[in-house]
């Protein structure tokens, strides 16, 4: 496009605030051209970071950002408001709750994924044979942040109530239930609250009720990965791809960590079904998992969500369902009729790979 690009790199202690990056990063923006105008036009990255919007604040330099974490805390930094930020997010319902609350400088985008670099590598395999039945990649949320588990001391019937809001979600895709209040209360959040110590850092408006929540909603997510992966075994073989440090449920076919550029294009297409489980904390928007899966010519069944259902037409572009019955009945149907598996795929990838 007839840009030069300056790339800045820097090992940083505190994603708030590094002053010595912060320093180094001004060098870079304060350069001028012989004629004296700015040499950087406008700074971007992956991820909102605060030190990056406040050196482009003081030198009012544009401070573009695509985020693709969820949940991702900086979005609740002191600095988001800054006149020079454009962040783009690609959960609209995230967007809609934090304009609510007073937030001004997000935009909406979904994720995206290079289609032609995943066209090109998928010649290669286009004539190899399906090597798996069911497959996953993604990790098991398995890991020292189950701040859920960690609240011990949680009043009993606070702790009833949230685990059955925790079983009924589990039971339908596509619609938040922890964020209802009239299911988990503010009382029932302030009564968690007690149980954990925040870290007040002064970078963040910490909204310390909607990170309970998102909590909760990654419970559920750790729940729900392994009794969908356990109860689609009873279907078909079924292949995870995840972190060494995770561990596969029993039945299932643990095949360690798919590295992302290469390997993992490869499982989806070798997939005779794809899943994309999406993280409870995504309340709207495309997983990137979805995309993908389908630029890469795979067959895609996945958890409902309101933008992949405005943006891909179900059941001929991929598949979404609505409840674990039928996510299991659309396993068993599709891998059993693989003309229609195959005309999916093909469409997927070509919208997937021209619109995203």
């Amino acid at each position: 496009m007839g840009h030069t690009l300056t790339i800045v790199q820097y090992e940083w202690k505190h994603i708030g605030y590094d002053e010595g990056f912060l320093r180094a990063l001004l060098r870079k923006l304060l350069k001028k051209k012989p004629n004296g105008s700015p040499m950087i036009d406008f700074a971007f990255s992956f991820n909102f970071f605060p030190v990056i919007s406040i050196a482009c604040e003081m030198v009012k330099i544009p401070y573009l950002c695509l985020v693709f974490d969820s949940p991702y805390l900086p979005l609740n930094s002191i600095q988001i408001n800054n006149s020079v930020n454009h962040v783009f997010v690609f959960d609209q319902e995230l967007i809609a709750r934090l304009r609510r609350q007073g937030v001004k400088t997000l935009h909406h985008s979904p994720l995206a994924v290079s289609g032609e670099r995943l066209k090109k590598y998928q010649k290669d395999l286009k004539d190899k044979p399906y090597y798996y039945d069911i497959s996953f990649v993604g990790t098991l949320y398995d890991d020292e942040f189950k701040l859920y588990d960690s609240l011990h001391d949680l009043q009993p019937h606070v702790k009833r109530r949230v685990d059955e809001v925790i079983r009924a979600q589990e039971r339908i895709y596509g619609c938040d239930l922890i964020g209802q209040k009239q299911l988990i209360t503010d009382d029932m959040i302030l009564e968690m609250q007690k149980l954990v110590d925040f870290e007040d850092t002064g970078h963040f408006f910490m909204d310390e009720k909607q990170i309970l929540r998102d909590m909760i909603r990654r419970k559920v997510s750790q729940l729900e990965r392994v009794e969908i992966l356990q109860m689609l075994a009873e279907v078909a073989p079924v292949s995870l791809f995840t972190r060494e440090d995770q561990i596969a449920p029993e039945g299932v076919n643990d095949h360690g960590y798919a590295e992302y550029r290469h390997k993992m294009p490869e499982i989806f297409r070798l997939s005779k079904v794809n899943l994309n489980i999406t993280l409870r904390t995504i309340l709207s928007g495309i997983p990137l998992r979805a995309l993908d899966v389908m630029a890469a010519g795979g067959f895609l069944i996945s958890t409902y969500q309101r933008e992949l259902a405005e943006a891909f037409e179900d059941g001929k572009e991929l598949v979404l369902v609505h409840t674990p019955k039928e996510l299991k009945e659309c396993c068993s149907y599709y891998l059993a009729h693989e003309a229609e598996r195959d005309r999916i795929r093909r469409r997927g990838q070509e919208k997937g790979s021209c619109n995203l």
